[in-house]
């Protein structure tokens, strides 16, 4: 019942998939590793303890939901042309896993600082963004947070899919934010 090929990465995906689905109380190692057809000691051999897990697990997120999102902004030369993508991106996505992530950290206090590194992150992408396109600093830093809460604001709504803006109006919020 062990795989020799799997891996951490096979560990959290499924972990990801799980959490989306049933949220953190399904993420335990007897579960997950009937999930992967393999022993529990498997578990312990990709990670460390329960909490160095929950750790990769939400690193994983991290990489798997915003990872190329955040390569794309840094990547694209023209600050105002990443800031629409960057947004088009971030309020057109889906609301599952970011819902489960953020649900966890209510109870999970390792989960909520982990969240909480990765939300500085993409403030601070959002923030670079920003001063490119030429707004000042302090407007800069008020104008990440304020699109970072709006983003995740909306993904917590009952119904995320219900609470959607048109492309249109998302590049429209884009220049407003932009503008000095």
């Amino acid at each position: 019942m062990n795989n020799p090929s799997l891996n951490s990465d096979d560990w959290l995906d499924v972990a990801i998939g799980t959490l989306k689905i049933e949220g953190h109380t399904g993420l335990r190692a007897l579960p997950l590793a009937k999930k992967l057809g393999v022993t529990r000691g498997s578990f312990y051999h990709h990670f460390e303890s329960l909490e160095a897990f929950h750790v990769e697990v939400v690193a994983h997120w991290a990489k798997v939901s915003s990872g190329q999102v955040i390569r794309n902004a840094k990547d694209t030369l023209d600050p105002r042309q990443a800031l629409d993508d960057l947004l088009q991106t971030t309020l057109l996505s889906g609301a599952e896993l970011e819902r489960a992530i953020r649900s966890w950290a209510t109870v999970k206090d390792l989960v909520a600082v982990e969240v909480a590194k990765v939300d500085h992150e993409r403030i601070a992408v959002a923030h670079g963004l920003l001063i490119g396109c030429g707004v000042s600093d302090p407007v800069a830093a008020s104008r990440a947070k304020i699109i970072y809460w709006a983003a995740i604001g909306r993904l917590m709504m009952p119904y995320p899919e219900k609470s959607v803006l048109s492309e249109t109006e998302i590049s429209d919020f884009a220049r407003l934010m932009a503008f000095e």
